[in-house]
């Protein structure tokens, strides 16, 4: 198995020290050659650097608080109040890390629409090619010794943030890029036989060829 799946980490604590240009464009790229839906290609990726980051993170907080206060435009109901902790803290590492690329689903269609049951099945079609995209770049920097972390917490400021950034589509993630001088410990994975179901199996005269 290629080694920066078993590398990888999500890492929450970044120094302050800079991306090289060639490597971030290489991240990048990684995630243009993705798989995707009838090549449909539906993402965007926008990089936040240097002073930007406080005006970005300013947003995360400022919806954050909206759902912390129960307010009426929240993103969030009660239910959710669990994760803002969770949120919070996202923010901090948020202002840690020295880039963050939102990912853009340019074929998103808002989450207030009612969809039809095509357009139901194309949404999901096209966030799946996007997260794609997102695992490619997230491998692509842990070869180069490169951090990240791939986040939904943004979507506590989804209309904040959406405002912010001036975008057509819809937002299907953040992730911080950076450099770290934590160890990670990997998280427990399921073994197959809890994830894997096999059914039927090769004809007989498909053996051994």
């Amino acid at each position: 198995m290629i080694e920066a799946i078993y590398k990888r980490r999500s890492i929450r604590h970044f120094l302050q020290k800079a991306i090289p240009a060639e490597d971030l464009e290489e991240i990048l790229k990684a995630g243009c050659w993705a798989p995707s839906e009838k090549n449909q290609q539906p993402w965007k990726f926008i990089v936040i650097r240097g002073d930007e980051r406080k005006a970005m993170v300013k947003k995360l907080k400022e919806g954050i608080q909206k759902n912390r206060e129960g307010a009426e435009n929240a993103m969030f109901g009660k239910e959710y109040a669990k994760f803002i902790p969770s949120a919070i803290y996202t923010a901090r590492v948020l202002e840690q890390a020295p880039v963050i690329v939102f990912v853009i689903n340019t074929k998103g269609i808002s989450y207030r629409k009612n969809l039809s049951i095509p357009e139901h099945m194309m949404e999901i079609s096209d966030i799946e090619s996007v997260a794609a995209a997102i695992q490619n770049m997230c491998l692509e920097a842990t070869a180069r010794n490169i951090g990240s972390l791939w986040t939904c917490n943004v979507f506590f400021a989804y209309d904040e943030l959406k405002e912010w950034l001036g975008i057509e589509g819809e937002m299907a993630a953040a992730i911080a890029f950076g450099y770290t001088d934590k160890e990670i410990r990997p998280m427990p994975r399921k073994p197959l036989d809890q994830v894997v179901e096999y059914r039927g199996d090769y004809p007989a005269e498909w053996m051994g060829k």
